[in-house]
């Protein structure tokens, strides 16, 4: 991809900056887990898993063994949680690169408890406990039985017990607290038949920002370690920087008449002599088609319109205001000089986290040291 001036730029310090900002809202001795699964929302995962560790944070959270087997390679040594469902060809694999499991059942602890066995080793594991999100995990009935029946697996250890918010972001927090008070007289009652849970995890970025008696023994943030919105309706920036910016360089300029139509359909009709950039990002790139004739890219002398749809490789822009513009010229797709995530993310229907997970690998990503720009 060297002759296509087209990348993702992640700023590193940016993330590690962002850790340290999380880490100071924590209880003492209280640990963060920096979830870094999908590619690291898209910014490289084994690359902000070394800043978020130099950051503070102790531990990395993934969704798929893989994910967690990939980091390994790239010689990352810290705790590694794999998130997601581990079934027995995933547990053998996960145990034997040194990863720690969730489970969400006495059945699945024992795929866990086989693999340790047959291995000679000892697995951590973590019970996931279902308080209100109707996705993975185990109801809080039943949880504090599986608790005690895990523990006594030959070859496990039951190092945390977690669940996950589903409306941490909202303004209205009364269903996040619902939710806590589920999991923490889980907790209680495990604890309450003399068995210590030593990790008691619920906080994600919005539990860590909105709900601090969430913190605990440790908070799980994703998105707010890479600076962008944990909420469309509460302030989650404060502090934080966003790390990654979509760039391309201008490969193309041109003068078109009044009445040309531009790109796929015919959508664009110029109502004036039009000057127009084409940049080489499309929606194969993670430049959305839902942008056609409706988003922005920075540019320093201001922005200018994406005019017609967006191809899967390219797309034009209506420089027609910004005569500085030339071939060669920086264009930001979002991110600093550029749209923010959020504004793209709003004006498409969509959330930030969508945004940076689009972006394609074969959008190169080039990783920076910068100050912050705050």
């Amino acid at each position: 991809m060297i002759d296509r001036p087209a990348w993702a730029e992640v700023n590193l310090s940016a993330v590690t900056r962002n850790i340290r900002s999380l880490k100071s809202l924590m209880p003492p001795g209280s640990r963060i887990c920096a979830v870094v699964k999908a590619d690291g929302y898209g910014h490289g995962a084994a690359a902000v898993s070394r800043a978020a560790l130099a950051g503070g944070a102790e531990r990395l959270a993934v969704a798929f063994a893989e994910e967690g087997i990939e980091l390994r390679r790239q010689g990352i040594t810290a705790p590694v949680l794999v998130l997601g469902y581990t079934g027995p060809e995933g547990a053998r694999r996960a145990v034997g690169w040194g990863l720690d499991v969730t489970v969400l059942s006495e059945d699945n602890a024992r795929l866990v408890s086989e693999a340790a066995t047959a291995l000679g080793g000892t697995a951590r594991v973590h019970l996931k406990v279902d308080t209100g999100m109707s996705r993975l995990g185990i109801g809080p009935e039943e949880a504090p039985a599986a608790a005690r029946a895990i523990a006594a697996l030959p070859g496990l250890e039951l190092e945390g017990v977690f669940s996950h918010f589903a409306a941490s972001d909202a303004a209205d927090s009364g269903f996040a607290r619902e939710q806590l008070a589920r999991y923490l007289d889980v907790i209680a009652r495990i604890e309450d038949s003399g068995l210590r849970i030593p990790l008691r995890h619920m906080a994600n970025s919005g539990g860590l920002l909105f709900l601090p008696e969430a913190r605990l023994d440790m908070a799980r943030p994703g998105i707010s370690v890479y600076g962008l919105r944990a909420s469309s309706e509460r302030d989650s920036l404060s502090g934080l920087e966003p790390a990654m910016a979509l760039r391309a360089r201008v490969v193309q300029t041109r003068t078109v008449p009044a009445g040309t139509t531009v790109s796929y359909g015919r959508t664009f009709r110029a109502a004036r002599i039009t000057r127009l950039a084409v940049l080489p990002l499309g929606y194969a790139d993670g430049v959305f088609r839902s942008l056609s004739n409706r988003g922005e890219v920075g540019f320093p002398s201001g922005r200018a319109p994406i005019v017609g749809r967006v191809c899967m490789d390219q797309c034009m822009v209506d420089v027609t205001d910004l005569p500085e513009v030339r071939e060669g010229d920086v264009g930001t797709f979002f991110g600093p000089g550029g749209p923010a995530v959020g504004e793209v993310a709003d004006r498409i229907g969509t959330i930030d986290y969508e945004i940076t997970c689009a972006v394609n690998k074969r959008v190169p990503r080039v990783y920076t040291e910068e100050e912050s720009r705050r």
